[in-house]
């Protein structure tokens, strides 16, 4: 991928994932709870139960705080006339290039989050799979949309 044709996801985008991991991860937090009530509190379950609850209070804080702006600074997109080329990924990178003449529509997705944010989700989707460009501005998630739509016919009568 061209890092100067390629573009970034909305900077909003950091505070959805923050909102959603610190709803999905809370049962991190349950988890000294549990093993308070089950093995109670005394000599090494003590310190177990401390050690328990430091490490989940970590990890909950690693999830919510630290992962999701490397998400978002990893996350790049490129439309040309080709493909579609999708870069994601913290410790595997993972690109995806999606030819255009395979697509086969384009949807833009928002849900009540996404939406108190102003934010939309692109998703393409082709006879194998579905891909999704999430956390786009309304505004540039519908002109990709159309974009890509646009191009997908222009190769569709290529072929």
């Amino acid at each position: 991928m061209d890092k100067s044709s390629s573009k970034k996801l909305a900077p909003s985008i950091i505070g959805v994932w923050r909102i959603t991991r610190s709803i999905g991860y809370l049962f991190l937090l349950g988890l000294p709870v549990v093993y308070y009530s089950i093995f109670g509190a005394s000599g090494l379950h003590l310190l177990l139960l401390i050690g328990v609850t430091v490490f989940c209070l970590a990890a909950w804080i690693c999830v919510i705080f630290i992962l999701p702006p490397l998400k978002w600074k990893r996350w790049r997109y490129s439309i040309n006339q080709n493909e579609i080329d999708l870069l994601r990924g913290i410790i595997i990178r993972k690109e995806t290039l999606i030819p255009l003449s395979r697509v086969q529509h384009v949807d833009t997705r928002q849900g009540p989050l996404l939406r108190w944010f102003n934010l939309s989700s692109v998703t393409i989707s082709t006879a194998a799979t579905t891909h999704e460009i999430p956390g786009l501005d309304e505004v540039i998630a519908d002109r990709v949309r159309k974009k890509i739509s646009t191009y997908a016919r222009l190769a569709e009568d290529d072929v």
